[in-house]
């Protein structure tokens, strides 16, 4: 009995992407389970074709500069490129060593659903159980990179409680 409620206490406090096979350049395989514990999480969704896209992207990578010092940043790209050779492509040309999900894993569409990534370009904060705390993220970049990021980068961490 005790080891049946440790399992499902470890289970409840599991990331919600700790299942998901993500990669990342300079790491060998996926990403361990608790990569994502403590940190806060954007999903950004988008696409080598997009020209919106291209047009956020450097934005993007600006804010990631100017906050990723903390060590508590992590944007994960989840691609819509309809190729693995454009992801890739994509990926190591325009990204920082972001996380992404590989090319052809069902996880692209399952979250594509659930965060409703329709139209891209997509940017949402998440919570370790995976809810959308804050869906203007796109509009907090383009007005941080024009300021402080940081202090968009810190409300945000309280509004994960970290």
């Amino acid at each position: 009995m005790l080891i049946k409620r440790f399992s499902t206490n470890q289970f409840r406090n599991a990331h919600f992407l700790a299942n998901v096979p993500l990669k990342k350049r300079g790491v060998e395989g996926t990403l361990p389970a608790n990569y994502f514990d403590n940190k806060a999480v954007v999903l950004y969704f988008s696409a080598g074709w997009c020209g919106s896209c291209k047009f956020l992207t450097p934005k993007l990578k600006k804010f990631y500069e100017a906050v990723k010092s903390d060590g508590s940043l992590e944007i994960v790209w989840v691609s819509k490129d309809k190729e693995a050779d454009h992801q890739l492509e994509y990926y190591e040309k325009n990204l920082p060593d972001w996380p992404y999900v590989p090319f052809g894993d069902e996880n692209i569409q399952k979250l594509g659903e659930k965060y409703k990534a329709i139209v891209i370009p997509v940017l949402k904060l998440i919570d370790s159980n995976g809810e959308v705390v804050n869906d203007r993220v796109r509009a907090d970049v383009e007005a941080a990179i024009k300021a402080n990021p940081m202090d968009t980068y810190i409300k945000w961490k309280k509004s994960l409680g970290l």
